[in-house]
């Protein structure tokens, strides 16, 4: 699963990659939690890419609440069976841009610990998202999204036994702009990194807390062993 992660890239190198112009000057964020705004990047109305802000933990859009446990995974094997997926994987998907994510492993004798995921080059990459536009109780709208995980691939056995999927640049398009007579397109885009995708490391367990930001969270744990 993901359910904490980090983005540092700027706004200019979002703009680069994805396409589209990101205006926002948001600062770093280090650990990006569930019911928090996170951007995104999906199609408008006008079928143009466009980057926006929505909350991670996904509401179906005929939900009544607003409240409750967020649903801020979707799982890629049943995303197409489950109500409260299948339209938005249909009809809104998105891009979720991140440097990296954090794992918890429970090691014998010593408890759970966290570490840090990135790319093995260290590049942006994009989680595969879905996205849902639904009313709230005072007659607003409110955009809610999830990323989508898949089994562990090679790199992240020994780690846990789900991991997000990502959306490769060259299939940025397909993924935005298919339509459902794309499905069969997209369905091997639904699988976990190649080998040598990802590298990981222990970090402190200080990340645990939402409450603790900045870029000393992603930085090795020197009071730990190094593991894997």
């Amino acid at each position: 699963m993901c359910g904490r992660y980090f983005l540092k890239s700027t706004p200019d190198q979002l703009t680069d990659t994805f396409g589209c112009d990101v205006r926002d000057n948001f600062p770093p964020r280090y650990n990006i939690a569930p019911t928090q705004p996170i951007a995104v990047i999906r199609q408008n109305e006008r079928r143009q890419r466009e980057y926006a802000l929505v909350r991670w933990g996904f509401i179906p859009s005929w939900s009544r609440r607003v409240e409750g446990k967020p649903l801020i995974n979707a799982r890629a094997e049943t995303v197409l069976e489950k109500p409260s997926f299948q339209s938005a994987y249909k009809r809104r998907r998105c891009l979720i841009p991140a440097d990296g994510f954090y794992e918890w492993q429970r090691i014998a004798g010593e408890g759970n610990h966290p570490f840090a995921i990135t790319r093995r080059d260290q590049s942006l990459f994009a989680f595969a998202g879905i996205w849902e536009a639904l009313c709230d109780p005072d007659g607003g709208e409110i955009d809610t999204a999830a990323i989508l995980t898949t089994a562990t691939g090679p790199d992240l056995r020994k780690l846990h036994y789900r991991e997000p999927i990502v959306i490769a640049p060259e299939h940025f398009t397909l993924w935005l702009e298919g339509d459902e007579r794309d499905l069969a397109l997209m369905a091997p885009l639904l699988a976990p990194a190649p080998k040598s995708s990802w590298a990981f490391h222990k970090v402190a367990p200080t990340v645990g807390n939402i409450r603790n930001d900045g870029p000393q969270l992603i930085e090795p744990d020197q009071a730990l062993p190094l593991f894997g």
